[in-house]
């Protein structure tokens, strides 16, 4: 017969995490905990239940049904532990707390940084992680209690979420100065047709908010490099071995200083994206949280005066 486990805030999070990254040892990177450790905590929870919550597949970890059933009670013990930390934190000053962000990869170069900096230094007893996701997972991961903040395209969203602040963001084309179609004011499909194009994955925002044009765009092309990493992209792109389609956002300096060139998409739908900061409609934000957001909207409010 099973007994009832013990469940501590730290195997709480564990749990979220795998199920969140469907591996224990992505979520032994995320945590900074070893993934023996972690493994050794759920299969001991599920030797107390008598119940199996993840399948291990061969490509990854997946949610039993009552492994379901125990996170949805899990999420909502979180959020309440969350609550009560901002409940006293707000008496007593920010002095602890921990802030969840995702965001797009390019977000997290530079302007992420600029802003995390004053609270950390403020606050140094709080944590933070910042992790990158696909717009459609930054969305769904404030919404689901995993993040606290979110910085994604601007979208129509479930009620859930509150869009803070919000800033332009056109779609462009990045290059290595000397490429051939640097000295252009603008820029179509058809020009980029004749050139080697480098694809982020899954770094775009939702077809809804693109045009039927940029989507046949990339269905017809052969990308050189396909990657998930901005860093990588950035290399490919100075070392002249293609051109990238992103918001300047992620790469202000890199133009600024002429290393790399920025030139819009000539298409009305692509100059009108916006890069929004989203937050929790339905949970009260930590203290440290809320300071957070209000750094990261205040630089939202300053790159929107820059030309």
């Amino acid at each position: 017969m099973s007994r009832r486990p013990t469940l501590h805030a730290a195997s709480l999070r564990y749990l979220t995490e795998i199920a969140r990254l469907g591996s224990i040892r992505r979520a032994s990177v995320t945590l900074n905990i070893a993934a023996s450790a972690i493994n050794r905590q759920v299969l001991k929870i599920e030797r107390d239940l008598g119940a199996k919550l993840f399948d291990r597949m061969p490509g990854g970890m997946r949610l039993t049904p009552a492994g379901d059933v125990l996170l949805r009670h899990v999420r909502d013990t979180l959020h309440n532990y969350d609550r009560s930390l901002a409940e006293i934190d707000g008496l007593q000053g920010i002095r602890s707390g921990h802030v969840g962000l995702l965001a797009l990869d390019s977000l997290l170069v530079d302007f992420v940084p600029r802003a995390l900096d004053g609270v950390a230094r403020q606050y140094p007893a709080v944590t933070f992680s910042a992790l990158a996701a696909s717009p459609a997972a930054i969305l769904h991961g404030v919404a689901a209690g995993q993040a606290d903040i979110g910085l994604t395209f601007v979208t129509p969203t479930s009620p859930a979420l509150q869009l803070a602040a919000s800033i332009p963001a056109p779609l462009g084309v990045l290059m290595a100065p000397d490429h051939p179609l640097a000295s252009r004011a603008s820029l179509g499909f058809a020009d980029l047709g004749q050139h080697p194009v480098l694809l982020q994955d899954e770094a775009l925002p939702a077809a809804s908010l693109i045009e039927d044009e940029f989507a046949a765009f990339r269905a017809a092309i052969r990308p050189r490099f396909v990657s998930n990493s901005i860093e990588l992209q950035r290399q490919l792109v100075r070392a002249g071995l293609g051109v990238a389609c992103f918001t300047r956002l992620g790469f202000r300096r890199e133009i600024a200083s002429g290393d790399l060139v920025w030139i819009p998409l000539a298409v009305p739908r692509l100059r009108e994206l916006r890069i929004g900061l989203f937050i929790p409609a339905q949970r009260t934000l930590s203290p440290a949280a809320a300071q957070v957001v209000g750094a990261l909207a205040k630089d939202l409010a300053e790159l929107e005066q820059l030309p």
